[in-house]
């Protein structure tokens, strides 16, 4: 009975406060805090972020080649070259070491002399303004005993611009200055009239620079890249005036297992102003090993998304 009593008594005061709330209450007006949750952004602070991809990534390359030949004649050849790479924020430094060594014997009694001897080490450094450009200067010393050059060092300011970049292909563009300081071998200061005097010690000459390079992923397995130079002096020398120079660069990598690759290689350096007794023209062609390691993390495939049920 005293159950009964109590809901007796409770039952009619919630009906009262319900009824109260009702018509206090327009109509179909939200709750308060509803109005709250729907209010729009008050500024462009307010907005939400997207964040930009990291373009922070750092890249190692080191590749090997040589040849063998005994017999009637024998040669020996070996290359070696190491690159390094590395992007944080607008910020890029590449660093890189080439070296070719070769010698070889007409008949198989002769004794071995050595038929190529150069070194190149380069460092570079990019100032990114947005995603296709940048500013950069690159620093280059280069050894080469058979075009007569002790040492010959390269600084190259200029402008980058990235014409086209995606997930198979890239290609772009530089245009800047070339300073070129060289100092000469013994070999390399003959003159072409032996009644004249040695060439000078050193020499130093001013160019503008044009560099085209691309680079085409034809699988993930098989990768292309080629790069064009183009030098154009506009200074006198004393062995000619307004030099003219190409440097060509291609290889052709295929995937072995586990970041080895097998690389074709070909580089072609035109001076139309060599020293004198020196060819105008050097070319490379390379079979190497080649290793590579990067940081960078591989592009995540987007699933297909089932459409949502009803």
């Amino acid at each position: 009975m005293r159950i009964a009593a109590f809901v007796g008594t409770i039952v009619p005061v919630l009906l009262a406060a319900t009824a109260a709330r009702a018509q206090g209450a327009p109509t179909g007006a939200p709750p308060p805090e509803a109005k709250v949750e729907v209010t729009g952004p008050k500024g462009p602070l307010d907005a939400p972020k997207i964040a930009k991809p990291s373009t922070d990534v750092t890249n190692v390359t080191l590749s090997a080649g040589g040849l063998l030949a005994s017999g009637n004649s024998r040669t020996l050849a070996l290359s070696a070259n190491g690159a390094f790479d590395m992007r944080r924020g607008d910020n890029a430094f590449a660093a890189s070491l080439i070296t070719n060594y070769g010698e070889s014997a007409a008949k198989s009694g002769d004794p071995m002399k050595a038929s190529s001897e150069n070194f190149q080490g380069r460092l570079r450094y990019d100032r990114y303004l947005n995603d296709s450009m940048s500013l950069f200067l690159i620093g280059t010393g280069r050894y080469d005993r058979f075009q007569g050059l002790a040492f010959r060092l390269n600084l190259d300011p200029g402008f980058k611009y990235i014409i086209l970049k995606d997930d198979v292909s890239a290609l772009w563009a530089e245009a800047g200055y070339d300073f070129q300081y060289d100092i000469r071998t013994d070999s390399g200061r003959t003159p072409k009239d032996a009644t004249s005097g040695p060439l000078d010690r050193t020499v130093t000459d001013h160019s503008a620079r044009v560099f085209v390079g691309y680079r085409r992923a034809f699988s993930s397995d098989v990768t292309f890249s080629t790069g064009l130079e183009f030098l154009q002096s506009f200074a006198n020398r004393d062995i000619g005036d307004k030099d003219t120079r190409l440097n060509f660069d291609a290889i052709l990598a295929a995937k072995l297992f586990e970041g080895f690759s097998l690389g074709v290689g070909f580089s072609a350096r035109y001076d139309r102003l060599p020293l004198p007794g020196k060819e105008n023209l050097d070319t490379i062609t390379s079979l190497s090993i080649i290793y590579g390691w990067t940081d960078a993390k591989p592009k995540e495939k987007e699933e297909v998304k089932c459409p949502a049920c009803p």
